[in-house]
């Protein structure tokens, strides 16, 4: 309850959980056909670059700031559906709005990753550090955490001087609640509930090349 209050984490009745969640679904029957249109626009946008792009552990090696955060889908399920960019939008609003409360900002957020195939990564006031991996033609980023007790993955982009990384919303959740960082606020409830509500939800961050001094 204390790193709770540390956080000053506002709670949400469960009440007001199932509003939420339920007006976001709602989203996919309200938006017009210009709007699908440019939904699925996006969202293949996005999956391209990930597709057409290569990628090397050179790549990575750096220092990497936070800019935001970032949301897509794992599959073009959801771009069938009605306001697929609208939905994202939502999620990516409130998954940012946590972030924040939590204390990740682009002061308290970044990466690095080294030649050695060693990282750290500081998210507020959580701080990472272990092995990296990259499945080049899956362009898959493999983590270990907690001297290897815990890995966590991310679908990863390079983009001139900026970096994607997109992690599962089921693992990357359960990473945040093992490391406390979200306690057992409602916070944590509402992002668990859209996972489950779109099948292959990413979550992650947008990050960009520090400046060398």
């Amino acid at each position: 309850m204390a790193l709770m209050n540390a956080f000053n984490i506002p709670l949400i009745k469960k009440p007001q959980v199932v509003v939420f969640i339920f007006s976001l679904s709602t989203l996919f029957f309200s938006v017009s056909a210009q709007e699908k249109v440019e939904s699925k626009n996006v969202f293949q946008q996005v999956w391209s670059l990930f597709a057409n792009s290569s990628l090397s552990d050179k790549d990575l090696i750096g220092d990497w700031g936070y800019k935001g955060t970032a949301c897509t889908f794992e599959t073009e399920n959801l771009l069938k559906k009605a306001g697929g960019a609208v939905v994202a939008s939502q999620v990516e609003k409130t998954f940012n709005e946590y972030c924040m409360k939590i204390g990740i900002s682009e002061e308290k957020c970044d990466f690095t990753f080294k030649e050695d195939s060693t990282y750290s990564a500081k998210l507020g006031l959580l701080k990472l550090s272990g092995k990296f991996r990259l499945d080049e033609e899956k362009k898959v980023l493999s983590m270990s955490y907690m001297r290897g007790l815990g890995r966590m993955t991310a679908h990863v982009h390079r983009s001139g001087s900026g970096l994607k990384l997109l992690f599962d919303a089921d693992s990357f959740l359960q990473m945040m609640k093992t490391l406390s960082m979200f306690t057992k606020n409602n916070s944590v409830e509402i992002l668990a509930a859209m996972a489950d509500l779109y099948d292959g939800m990413l979550l992650g961050f947008d990050l960009e090349m520090k400046k060398q001094p």
